[in-house]
């Protein structure tokens, strides 16, 4: 009965030591699906201001559901939560304020979840000869590599001194 014992003790032993090291793996491969999740979040979010940069505003807005909820805050005529549709629109009237183009640079972006929060600075000559330099943040959520809600806060009055007469 001892031999029965002291068998299935190492046989346990054994068995412990050959299934905490997959343990250990499994743990440590869950982290990084997490991680690698909020990664291609920051990388999505990354690849539409640098499509948004590089002028091609057609295939950033690729990365926008059709059914996007953006929101920009005060009392200018776009402000308020917009569609896509709607938002395209006033970036069409951005565009042609800018005719050399309005920078959208990232300099710094953290995820959570679904949620990518972006540091934004803002560089363009407008057509009435200022340079507008503002400063964002968004905070976008990202479902099925897609933005589907947009929070664009800036400082809404540098804004609209920039086009005043």
């Amino acid at each position: 009965m001892k031999h029965i014992s002291l068998a299935l003790v190492s046989a346990l032993l054994v068995l412990t030591s050959a299934v905490a090291p997959g343990v250990a793996q499994q743990t440590a491969e869950q982290e990084p699906t997490e991680k690698s999740i909020e990664s291609a979040n920051k990388e999505l979010v990354s690849r539409f201001f640098r499509l948004f940069n590089s002028g091609d505003v057609d295939a950033a807005f690729v990365l926008v559901s059709d059914d996007v909820s953006w929101w920009v805050p005060g009392d200018l005529p776009f402000s308020g939560t917009k569609t896509k549709v709607e938002y395209l629109g006033i970036v069409a009237g951005i565009q042609g304020g800018f005719p050399d183009g309005l920078k959208l640079d990232a300099v710094s972006m953290i995820a959570e979840g679904d949620k990518v929060a972006v540091e934004v600075e803002s560089l363009g000559q407008h057509v009435n000869g200022r340079t507008y330099t503002n400063k964002y943040h968004f905070l976008i959520t990202v479902r099925e590599g897609q933005l589907v809600d947009v929070k664009e806060y800036m400082d809404t009055l540098h804004l609209y001194q920039l086009v005043q007469p």
